[in-house]
């Protein structure tokens, strides 16, 4: 098998570019024994030579336009229809936050089975576990075991469900690396998992979102953080999808998600919005943490099923209960 490569279009690397992409593209963390934030500049202007949005469709352009050597090829694999379609949607230039919904609603189409994101979430583990490599190193894999190849696009298909423009930076003016890490963080990933999505360190990660926490007014955990982007156009909000009525109580429950007040508190807060009974309020962020498996991504969700929306409150003038804890985990789950 032999894989074929367009042109170089003209565009050359430096050789700090070049060192940085070869790590992204074989998968590991780039070198940063110098400064970090030389490092994160060298991949923002990758991606913008690119003409890409994310790290894992600059990868896929690095390969397709031979700005780095292909993989050696390696043998046919025998996948089934649905992994193959999966790990050949790795290459689309969509926000990590809708890049797996996307995926899921094309499946839905022929594969009923797989509306769940977590259902192609598990996928895409099972396949970095297989190669012993992360999300972005199975774009050189793919290209080794012919499932990617440069004839391919990074535009996703129009499924009218994940809007594919540019977001803009709203109104905090913040960076692409900003916005990337935001779009991460909505996703449902951890801190780590965001790192090493972008390329870049936990403490890199960790001072973007506390950063962003600043110019969303001061608020204090990733739940509120995340609503506040999407409310004020820092990260895109998602194309609305319809979903099965959920209860009435449910809906209340996920109404009041983003209020920006610490993990511990946040039942004993939705119970005293709602009226409701805190094993109801519980049981119900229960569920929702389940279905989504983390705080940030069940704001997200809210916003592509039309629950949450910029009228929807962050701050506590309407909630009398006692404020018992100064810990704040961020939401993450």
């Amino acid at each position: 098998m032999r894989i074929q490569h367009r042109a170089n279009p003209g565009i050359e690397l430096t050789a700090q570019q070049r060192e940085t992409a070869e790590h992204l593209v074989a998968g590991w963390m780039p070198d940063r024994t110098g400064s970090t934030t030389a490092v994160d500049r060298t991949i923002d202007q990758i991606l913008a030579s690119l003409g890409v949005l994310t790290v894992r469709a600059g990868c896929f352009r690095l390969l397709a336009l031979g700005l780095l050597p292909a993989p050696a090829p390696a043998a046919s694999l025998d996948l089934d229809p649905v992994t193959r379609t999966v790990w050949e949607a790795l290459r689309w230039d969509i926000h990590d936050v809708d890049l797996v919904p996307t995926i899921a609603a094309g499946l839905a189409t022929y594969d009923s089975q797989l509306r769940s994101v977590g259902a192609v979430d598990n996928i895409l583990d099972r396949l970095a576990q297989r190669y012993a490599t992360s999300r972005l190193g199975l774009i050189r894999a793919g290209f080794a075991h012919g499932v990617l190849s440069a004839d391919q696009s990074v535009a996703p298909p129009a499924h009218g469900f994940a809007a594919a423009t540019r977001p803009g930076t709203g109104a905090w003016d913040a960076s692409p690396a900003y916005r990337r890490v935001l779009a991460l963080r909505a996703s449902g990933r951890d801190v780590a998992a965001c790192a090493r999505a972008d390329g870049t360190t936990v403490d890199a990660v960790t001072g973007r979102l506390s950063a962003a926490k600043r110019m969303a007014g001061g608020v204090r955990t990733h739940r509120a953080l995340i609503h506040r982007a999407l409310c004020n156009g820092v990260l895109q909000r998602p194309a609305l999808q319809r979903d099965t009525d959920p209860p009435q109580q449910k809906l209340a429950v996920w109404r009041h998600f983003a209020l920006d007040v610490p993990d511990n508190a946040l039942i004993s807060r939705i119970a005293t919005h709602t009226g409701l009974g805190m094993s109801v309020v519980e049981r119900f962020v229960r569920d929702l943490r389940t279905r989504y498996r983390d705080d940030c991504a069940v704001i997200h969700e809210g916003w592509r099923h039309n629950v949450l929306n910029a009228d929807t409150p962050t701050d506590l003038t309407c909630c009398t209960a006692p404020d018992l804890s100064t810990a704040v985990s961020g939401g993450a789950r």
